[in-house]
């Protein structure tokens, strides 16, 4: 049998005097965790996201697929553009809108809250950009300074909301990120985080490309210039060559046309008097014509002018998919786009033949 445990003095025993001990250790190891417990669940809480900022537009979101309409004013200048399928042609002037910067603007439009309520003093809006009509040069189209290197444009835009005419003025872009913003008859001006950015210019507003769609695979193009009988280039082997060319071409002149033609684009453009009509020809003025046919048998015809160093063009032949966008306009064509469809019939030559 074993011996009972002896007590220790006082009478306590030992097994008595270890639980004591396993208390006043735990004790501290307890204290801890609660502390640390309360501190998480405070910092949980403090970690609660806050109630978001009303949108800048209301039910935009709901309402951008059905969205038929919008007006945008800038710089002196007002556009209405209507949409039709993919495509927003302008209701009020020649051409279309460029997707790539109203369908951004659009969507910046529809996620956009007033982040940081601004001032309400109409005094004030012109520092921030939110005048309207604005002040100065963008008032009165000022192309020198609407353009410039640190031209900051704002713009007023339109568009209804389930049936309730909306309009907002974009203000100036904030260096941090972000615009600053006016919805039309709200309490005060707004600073949102979205950046919505304008194009420099209001001409900016139209698509630059001519073609939509982009014809492709072109089978032959005819050059015809006055006096002289028509050049034939043609697609051979990957590549585009005189008709009468055996073998490659010594260089690119006629791929670089070819390349040119399929991507055509505007830098300004302007509606044709009627008695032109897109259609008349003065060779004595030194243009030049451009016949084109697609492998699939569609036909078009650019006709070019020079007048100084800029090359305006006309498009009075174009396939039915082009939506006879292009009747009756004259493009401004870029440097870059118009220079390679000036190549001399020499030059072309000498890319088919020796």
């Amino acid at each position: 049998m074993a011996p009972a445990a002896s007590p220790s003095p006082g009478g306590v025993s030992m097994a008595s005097r270890g639980r004591a001990a396993m208390v006043r250790r735990s004790a501290p190891a307890a204290l801890a965790l609660a502390m640390a417990l309360a501190t998480a669940a405070g910092l949980a809480g403090c970690a609660t996201e806050p109630a978001l900022p009303e949108p800048l537009l209301p039910g935009l979101d709901r309402a951008l697929p059905g969205l038929d309409r919008v007006v945008v004013e800038q710089g002196g200048q007002r556009f209405t553009m209507r949409r039709d399928g993919e495509r927003w042609p302008f209701e009020d002037a020649p051409w279309r809108a460029d997707p790539r910067v109203l369908r951004p603007l659009l969507l910046g439009l529809a996620e956009a809250r007033c982040d940081e309520p601004r001032t309400a003093d109409p005094a004030r809006f012109e520092r921030i950009g939110v005048d309207w009509p604005p002040a100065g040069a963008d008032a009165a189209g000022d192309a020198s300074a609407e353009g410039g290197a640190f031209a900051r444009p704002t713009a007023r835009l339109s568009v209804r909301i389930d049936g309730v005419p909306v309009a907002i003025v974009i203000g100036h872009p904030v260096a941090r990120g972000g615009t600053f913003v006016r919805v039309e008859n709200a309490a005060h001006s707004c600073l949102t985080r979205v950046d919505l950015r304008l194009p420099a210019r209001a001409s900016d507003w139209r698509d630059p490309p001519l073609w939509s769609p982009r014809p492709e695979a072109v089978a032959w193009v005819e050059v015809h210039d006055a006096g002289a009988p028509a050049l034939r280039v043609v697609a051979r082997d990957g590549r585009y060559v005189a008709e009468s060319r055996v073998g490659p071409p010594a260089d690119a002149k006629a791929d670089a046309l070819v390349i040119a033609l399929l991507n055509l684009r505007q830098r300004g453009l302007r509606p044709l008097p009627a008695a032109t009509g897109g259609t008349t020809i003065d060779h004595a003025s030194g243009e030049r014509r451009l016949r084109f046919e697609t492998a699939a048998g569609e036909a078009w015809e650019v006709v070019l002018r020079r007048v100084g160093a800029a090359t305006f063009a006309t498009v009075p032949l174009a396939p039915a998919t082009q939506g006879g966008a292009l009747a009756g306009i004259e493009f401004d064509l870029p440097p870059d786009v118009a220079e390679p469809l000036w190549a001399s019939r020499e030059a072309l030559r000498g890319s088919a033949e020796h």
